[in-house]
């Protein structure tokens, strides 16, 4: 006759134990791994970064900052309005620089040239770089809108 199999209390609460660990250790995994991942799927939300008085940056002037993720932009008075433009080159990635006497911007790595409103004039980049919304408020404060990653 066979013998009754059910197991130990020993063995239950070592089995309890063991299953109770594993659910802990994989849920705090995928916990892990869907807040890790997460970001990537969220729609980045638009925030407006002050810069400067309009007073403060008369035409043909630039200033640069960083945005939320560490880019530099710059932001330049035209004399019909402001402009604000990253400085990384399209082409490969160097940093193009405002040229205030010319009014252009110029990228020493492969002698690309862009308008202020940041169009290729010449050059290997294939388009113009990247641009950014301003907004002057009531108290002729300069606003950039960037994208919070």
């Amino acid at each position: 006759m066979a013998e009754d199999s059910k197991p130990s209390r020993r063995t239950f609460l070592s089995q309890l134990w063991m299953g109770a660990g594993l659910f802990l250790s994989y849920g705090t995994a995928a916990f892990y791994s869907l807040r890790f991942l997460s970001p990537r799927f969220k729609a980045s939300q638009p925030r407006r970064i002050l810069v400067t008085s309009a007073d403060k940056l008369p035409p043909g002037a630039s200033t640069t900052f960083k945005d939320l993720s560490g880019r530099k932009i710059v932001l330049v008075n035209s004399g019909t309005g402001f402009v604000a433009l990253s400085t990384t080159c399209t082409h490969l990635g160097c940093t193009a620089y405002w040229e205030p006497d010319k009014s252009h911007f110029f990228c020493p790595c492969h002698n690309g040239y862009f308008d202020v409103n940041g169009n290729v004039i010449s050059g290997p980049p294939p388009r113009p770089l990247d641009k950014f919304a301003v907004f002057v408020d009531e108290n002729d404060n300069v606003f950039v809108e960037v994208r919070e990653a």
